[in-house]
């Protein structure tokens, strides 16, 4: 399995609205066979930002999943309302 742990910075008012798309954005990959986890967390330190934590079944499907249609569709509603994006890990589950 392939995790990732992502950063997301939102301007100023704008996490909720990029909670809902992350949020329909999970609902999608989870149905897929390939995404075992696509979880969204608000943060309790700094008020706009988002974390993700994505568990996948290798780092290829992970890749494959940024080519799909739907997948850009979200990219594009979230790139204006975004400051800025970092990932934070890469992670090999254990359990």
């Amino acid at each position: 399995m392939y995790a990732l742990i992502g950063k997301l910075v939102t301007k100023a008012g704008q996490r909720d609205r990029l909670v809902a798309i992350l949020s329909e954005a999970a609902r999608e990959m989870e149905a897929t066979s390939d995404c075992e986890s696509y979880r969204v967390h608000v943060s309790l330190d700094e008020a706009n930002t988002v974390f993700v934590y994505e568990v996948w079944r290798n780092e290829e499907a992970h890749a494959a999943s940024l080519s799909l249609a739907e997948v850009r569709a979200y990219i594009n509603q979230a790139k204006p309302i975004l400051e800025r994006m970092e990932r934070i890990a890469a992670l090999e589950p254990r359990t």
